[in-house]
């Protein structure tokens, strides 16, 4: 059996997110109480309580990387590794904490930092982000390349499902063509800025500026990175910024995976949107989450009968 953990995005949150962890297992508590004393606030008091706070980019990045770490300890108590790891966007900070390239005390500070300038960026852009369902790539990218604006595919999330980003006339646009070209869907998305587009250019070098000083180290498993859908080859900082304002190639990352013959997608984080991504890739791969206990022990039987 070979697994990867994956690591879901922004997005993904939801009030509660957490709780049933921090209550059964020990190494969860310990996790999240780390990250108040690190943080200097709670983010165990927005986890559970402050849906408004949860869902603002500053803090939202902040909660999903501790959940991300709370999950990976009580999966390491259970003596549970992986072979692989990769993230959709925001997540690449846990395959990244996963391979060892920051502690966790270094990676929170990082992503508070992250969604920081992203915030910032934001706030001085106009731009929005809509998700266009059922149409191929190549048909999506022919329209993209031939409207007015700037616009661009933003995530390559699965077979059918693929988000743009960019300037509000030029994504409108692209929805309207889109749906005239036979997509499903278009939904506009409620997030604060157009991510994983130029626009955010500013966030990027920020963000370039402060990792100059910061130590990283090399992953010491195999990586994926969004920016090339591909294994991770050199030059951490460098994915870390170019991430940012670069596509990112989910499913050509699932792809890669499925050549090497990994045939277990464990998600790690809230709820289950990455599993419901390979299963339109590949149903017959053992898929499973994990984000609190009824979710944990699914996984355990299915390792134990293995």
């Amino acid at each position: 059996m070979k697994i990867v953990f994956m690591f879901s995005g922004q997005g993904a949150q939801y009030i509660g997110m957490g709780k049933d962890l921090y209550e059964n297992f020990e190494v969860a508590k310990n996790v999240i109480d780390k990250a108040d004393k690190i943080l200097g606030y709670s983010i165990k008091n927005i986890l559970f309580n402050n849906e408004e706070k949860l869902n603002d980019t500053a803090y939202t990045q902040v909660a999903m990387f501790t959940m991300y770490y709370a999950i990976l300890e009580v999966l390491k108590s259970h003596d549970i590794n992986s072979e692989y790891s990769i993230g959709l966007s925001l997540g690449e900070y846990g395959a990244f904490l996963n391979s060892h390239v920051f502690d966790f005390e270094t990676g929170l500070k990082i992503i508070e930092k992250r969604g920081q300038f992203m915030n910032e960026a934001s706030a001085n852009v106009e731009g929005k982000m809509s998700a266009i369902l059922g149409l191929d790539a190549v048909v999506l990218e022919k329209i993209v390349n031939n409207v007015n604006g700037y616009v661009k595919i933003a995530n390559y999330n699965t077979y059918g499902q693929l988000v743009i980003s960019g300037e509000e006339t030029a994504v409108l646009e692209v929805n309207k063509l889109a749906l005239e070209s036979g997509a499903k869907r278009a939904i506009m998305l409620n997030t604060s800025g157009p991510f994983h587009t130029n626009l955010m250019s500013e966030a990027s070098s920020k963000f370039g500026e402060y990792l100059e000083d910061v130590s990283l180290e090399e992953p010491d498993q195999k990586l994926l990175v969004n920016i090339t859908g591909d294994f991770y080859e050199k030059d951490i900082k460098n994915c870390m910024v170019k991430q940012i304002t670069s596509s990112v190639y989910f499913y050509q990352m699932i792809e890669k995976l499925i050549e090497n013959g990994v045939d277990t997608f464990i998600e790690i984080g809230p709820k289950k949107t990455l599993c419901g991504f390979i299963k339109k890739i590949d149903r017959k791969l053992n898929i499973y989450n994990v984000e609190d206990t009824l979710s944990l022990n699914k996984l355990l039987s299915f390792l134990k009968e293995e």
